[in-house]
């Protein structure tokens, strides 16, 4: 039998374990299934020192973290707020009231920007609220997040680094991203920075600590950043009553009947962020448990779903990847029917353990993409097996990375996964999976070519186009005319050649379509970050989509030419350096140190 103190060590436990996979981006469980585990906790033992924990601890010795990258202590800590509930809002805001600011409580990877007279310092995670990991050399990528302020300003700003829905599926499905927010978690801490990623990822700051200067509310704070320092807020409602707080809220939740303002933003958001605007309130009031009692997340209810799942299927998509679908008995999700949802790879799968006829969690990740987040109940039905052959051509797959891929050029299924990644990379958002396939199905499209040849006399026919839509669909096909040079790369759906890829190899001068045809496989090895094999997959995938490249600029697709990067001036301009320091690393034919002029 269970004893209660068993039951608190076990719920002690979990938390521990569930907050560093979320720090690290793997997630086993929803936000509202850990907010139980915490409530649960809190009710059976309100003085544990779990619930006055955050984040994850990132230490693993010797000054670094876990990840391989140095720490350092926040100069005021970065705690967690306490949840609040409609049912002790109006008692909080009489303590803590009478006025609030409230912002969008988004979902994203928590940042603390250090500046020195203006000038950028460090960029720390929030860790575990006290300590967290350095990522400066990402963080002077994003949006943003500026290396110089136009004041002296001494200091720190808090923001969350976000990326948006949009961005995500134009530039990161199919590119092992399972979301937005794991995407912002792997790139935020990854060891060696990578300006092409980190160039998508934005920074909406909420809060300052300044050096030499005192504030009275919150609502001026907001005003100093960003009039002041310039930096981009969070959406911020200045000082709100307790009524104010609850419309707000309704505006964004909305209600079955009409889905409220969360469901339109192109980025996740899973609650508010409510703090007293008067600082001598907030001193007043305090902390408790690293917890301040001036600050509450008035979250959202969670829109995860149980339902059972029918069967897997594996279907041939974006990158000619072969990935598993799960059919859904239907069922509500955030005010959307749902009855297929993503299951991203064999890895996933197993790692879910799911078989079919288990009864399973359904969440709409970011209110957008309906993915299975976990088991519910397995009732012990077929496992899924990934398949050996193409579902479209019969012909074998092969793995690549955590995907099976079809080698096949001539699968006639590539057709359908190519047009789809032209679509979503040029962002035609009026044409989605189902219209896709009803083009293709009526031999209106077979390459993305065919798109601009399109007119309203062969769209009007179809069933529930219309010539509104149609209008509307070919005048969002005439948008997407005239894309980047990273942009046409990515949307032929070359595995091997991401926008980021694309974006490396023009900085390393391949900044023309002509030059990137041109390219050897020993031209594009040189370039830093690709090696050997990625430059053959790169100038052998490119070589096969010369016939479709020639048909799209024959069809009227014009690549813009890159900017050219500002000319450097400056005292340093034209001049090359080289920073050295002590030589530890052994000669082996001496045994000695090397010498520093070797």
């Amino acid at each position: 039998m269970t004893t209660k103190e068993d039951r608190i060590r076990e719920l002690e436990r979990e938390l521990r374990r569930h907050r560093e996979l979320y720090y690290n981006g793997t997630p086993e469980i929803t936000d509202a299934e850990f907010d139980a585990l915490e409530d649960e906790l809190r009710r059976l033992d309100p003085e544990s020192p779990v619930l006055a924990e955050v984040g994850a601890s990132p230490r693993s010795g010797k000054g670094f973290s876990v990840a391989g990258l140095p720490l350092k202590r926040h100069k005021i800590p970065m705690g967690s707020l306490e949840k609040i509930e409609e049912d002790r809002l109006d008692a909080w805001a009489e303590k803590a009231g009478p006025l609030f600011l409230v912002q969008e409580k988004l979902d994203g990877i928590s940042l603390e920007v250090e500046y020195e007279k203006g000038r950028i310092i460090d960029a720390i995670t929030r860790g575990d609220g006290l300590v967290g990991e350095v990522v400066t050399h990402n963080a002077v990528a994003f949006k943003n997040v500026k290396t110089a302020l136009d004041v002296p300003f001494t200091g720190s700003v808090r923001g969350e680094v976000i990326l948006r829905l949009s961005v995500f599926e134009e530039r990161f499905v199919g590119e092992d991203f399972a979301n937005p927010r794991n995407t912002v978690s792997g790139t935020v801490r990854k060891r060696h920075g990578d300006r092409s990623l980190g160039a998508h990822l934005e920074v909406l700051f909420y809060d300052v600590a300044a050096e030499g200067r005192d504030f009275e509310t919150e609502s001026e704070k907001m005003d100093f950043v960003e009039k002041e320092l310039g930096l981009a807020l969070a959406v911020t409602y200045r000082r709100q009553d307790a009524a104010g707080i609850r419309a707000i809220y309704r505006e964004y939740q909305g209600t079955p009947e009409e889905p409220g303002k969360r469901f339109r933003l192109d980025y996740e958001i899973d609650g508010l962020v409510i703090r007293a605007d008067a600082i001598a309130k907030q001193r007043e009031l305090g902390s408790v448990r690293n917890r301040p009692r001036f600050a509450m997340a008035y979250k959202f209810p969670s829109t995860g779903r149980e339902t059972v799942l029918v069967a897997v299927e594996w279907s041939l998509g974006i990158g000619a990847r072969v990935t598993p679908v799960a059919r859904l008995e239907p069922v509500e999700v955030g005010g959307v029917t749902v009855s297929n949802a993503t299951l991203h790879n064999s890895d996933y799968v197993e790692a879910l353990g799911v078989r079919e006829g288990d009864l399973v969690l359904v969440e709409r990740k970011g209110d957008v993409i309906p993915q299975v987040v976990r088991v519910v109940e397995s009732r012990g039905g077929r496992k899924p097996e990934p398949p050996a052959e193409c579902p479209s051509c019969s012909g074998p797959l092969e793995v690549s990375g955590k995907h099976l891929r079809c080698p096949n050029r001539d699968c006639p299924g590539k057709s359908y996964g190519d047009l789809m990644r032209w679509v979503y990379a040029m962002g035609i958002d009026a044409l989605g999976e189902k219209w896709v396939g009803i083009l293709i199905e009526r031999g209106l499209v077979a390459d993305p070519a065919d798109l601009y040849r399109l007119s309203v006399e062969a769209l009007v026919p179809l069933d529930r186009m219309g010539e509104t839509l149609a209008a509307k669909v070919l005048r969002n096909i005439a948008e997407s005319r005239s894309p980047s040079l990273d942009r046409f790369i990515a949307a032929l759906n070359i595995p091997e050649l991401s926008a980021q890829r694309a974006q490396v190899l023009m900085a390393a001068g391949y900044d023309t379509l002509e030059k990137l045809q041109a390219a050897t496989v020993e031209d594009l090895a040189a370039v830093r970050g690709f090696g050997a094999v990625l430059a053959e997959k790169a100038v052998k995938g490119l070589a096969a989509r010369r016939e479709r490249i020639a048909r799209l600029l024959e069809a009227g697709v014009t690549i813009r030419k890159a900017e050219a990067p500002a000319a450097a001036s400056g005292p340093l301009a034209g001049k090359t350096f080289c920073f050295t320091g002590a030589v530890k690393a052994l000669d082996p034919a001496t045994g000695k140190p090397y010498a520093r002029k070797k």
